[in-house]
């Protein structure tokens, strides 16, 4: 779906489609659609467990903008009552996993798409968004220098099999280095 002039109408009809998808690799780089499209992929994302690659170079954008879908990627702190609904809904869906093992075949239920419940460093519980996820590509996007402790706070916290490429943006080579010592291979910038 790479350069087809892909704008915010069209954005909207392919989010809706990969919705529980089984979609593995989605490359939407070069296309037409503006920051309004991110919410519409963020969204999307919530609810495919499938995808591991997502490339977005080329649009213009800047990381701000990306926002909405950082935020469906790695662990985040969770309110108390809202671990104990997630952890209701986790019992819900594993109910649906052993009713459709127990179908053989017959009419299978939708399995929800949740994020995982982690330990964090201090012993506290987290919420891990699309563990599954790979890659995220964000190259040539007016990504620059004042974004960069926004960067850093999206690879601190996303697991260690995910990589985040900035090649083309507008980040200086020390800056890059930087990143690079920091988090090694799971920066491409």
């Amino acid at each position: 779906m790479r350069a087809n002039g892909i704008d915010d109408k069209g954005m909207e009809r392919i989010c809706e489609n990969l919705k529980n998808s089984n979609v593995k690799c989605l490359d939407l780089s070069m296309n037409c659609f503006t920051a309004d499209s991110i919410t519409f992929l963020a969204d999307a994302i919530k609810e495919n467990a499938a995808l591991e690659y997502l490339g977005l170079a080329y649009l213009k954008l800047t990381f701000t903008d990306f926002k909405p879908l950082l935020d469906e990627f790695g662990s985040f702190n969770i309110e108390p009552e809202e671990l104990n609904e997630l952890k209701q809904k986790i019992k819900e869906r594993d109910a649906i996993v052993a009713k459709n093992a127990r179908s053989k075949g017959k009419k299978i239920e939708p399995v929800p798409n949740l994020p995982s419940i982690v330990q964090g460093k201090e012993g506290n519980e987290l919420v891990l968004k699309n563990e599954g996820f790979k890659q995220l590509n964000l190259g040539l996007n007016n990504i620059n220098e004042s974004e960069l402790e926004e960067i850093d706070k999206v690879l601190a916290r996303t697991p260690s099999t995910f990589t985040l490429i900035l090649t083309g943006t507008h980040i200086t080579q020390e800056n890059a280095k930087s990143l690079i010592t920091r988090y090694g291979e799971r920066v491409v910038v």
